[in-house]
């Protein structure tokens, strides 16, 4: 469904399966400038449909891109001309890339874990995969390994200047284009971290403490600044990088967002996330940051998945300026800004 938050208006995008075929939309994601929106469906048959389906923002256009793939998660590339999806296929989990214009699909990696990053012009990803990072281009052609030692953490992350951010241990490091590594963080890094829009301040979680430190390292000083030493489980940057929106577990299940703007930090409503939301985006919130909005376009409010006294699914929308006035979209299980 598409949501105006404003007016409260809903509109159903695609055609359901048949009456007689069960099926679930397992993950959806929007193209980065928001021209078309992707999502997986799963039937609930062995020999029912899975596929990845796609609609178009101007001609109003649904259409099957994908056939025979049951996608969990999916990435567009910043251009917008290509998917990236995680499947588990036959010899395990699976990334593929496919053209959406031509529909042609490429094999990139196999393995797991497996994580990835698109680089800033899309001609490259950044793939963790198992114990290795290594670059390759969009059809699936390694060009380099930048370690087969890597650490605790999720998916790499570009630099503007084409280098790829990792973990090794508890160190976290940047890999140039020329192969030369800099150590960002010498030691105590949980292996958590992300980078902000612009990349020029990186936030991760340090290893130090009981529950671990949320900091944020400017990468031109290399300067840290300790954030919260409240149990942080997820952190997200506003698109504008002004603003860092941490997730903290208050305890009976329920998180609440810190936004840290400079050295103030504003503390938002409890809620109780969905299951759904918190075992995948959560718990890989560092790859959903890549690819799917948790923040507003203006950077004004915040979206998550939640259940509500009664113990209803649905939308939560908190807005920033007015830590109190919360928006509520029933029967939503997993939701995105465009």
């Amino acid at each position: 469904m598409l949501a105006d938050v404003g007016n409260d208006i809903r509109m159903p995008i695609g055609a359901p399966l048949a009456a007689n075929q069960r099926s679930r939309v397992s993950t959806a994601v929007w193209s980065a400038q928001g021209r078309w929106t992707a999502w997986s469906v799963d039937s609930t048959d062995l020999d029912g449909v899975r596929e990845v389906r796609m609609h178009d923002e101007e001609s109003d256009r649904a259409s099957v891109l994908v056939q025979s793939v049951s996608a969990f998660y999916l990435c567009p590339s910043p251009c917008g001309r290509w998917l990236s999806h995680l499947s588990l296929g036959p010899l395990g989990l699976e990334l593929a890339v496919s053209n959406v214009t031509t529909g042609e699909i490429h094999i990139v990696e196999r393995g797991q874990p497996l994580f990835w990053s698109w680089s800033p012009d899309a001609t490259q990803l950044a793939v963790h995969v198992e114990n290795r990072v290594l670059i390759s281009d969009s059809a699936g052609r390694s060009t380099r390994v930048l370690t087969d030692d890597a650490g605790p953490f999720v998916t790499p992350w570009w630099l503007p200047g084409g280098s790829v951010v990792y973990a090794v241990g508890d160190r976290i490091v940047a890999a140039g284009p020329d192969d030369a590594v800099t150590t960002l963080v010498a030691r105590g890094s949980s292996g958590r971290f992300s980078l902000d829009p612009e990349g020029q301040r990186l936030a991760y979680i340090a290893s130090t403490g009981s529950d671990g430190t949320l900091v944020v390292l400017d990468l031109l000083s290399l300067a840290p600044t300790e954030v919260t030493s409240a149990p942080v489980v997820a952190f997200f940057w506003s698109p504008d990088g002004r603003r860092l929106a941490a997730l903290t577990a208050t305890g009976d299940g329920l998180v609440q967002w810190l936004i840290v703007d400079g050295s103030d930090t504003l503390r938002l409503p409890p809620f109780r996330p969905t299951r759904s939301w918190a075992g995948s985006v959560l718990s890989f919130f560092e790859q959903y940051a890549q690819s799917h909005n948790v923040w507003s376009s203006d950077a004004t409010a915040l979206v998550a998945s939640a259940i509500d006294d009664e113990g209803h699914s649905g939308a939560l929308v908190h807005t920033i300026d007015s830590p109190d006035n919360t928006q509520w979209i029933p029967d939503a299980e997993l939701v995105w800004w465009a």
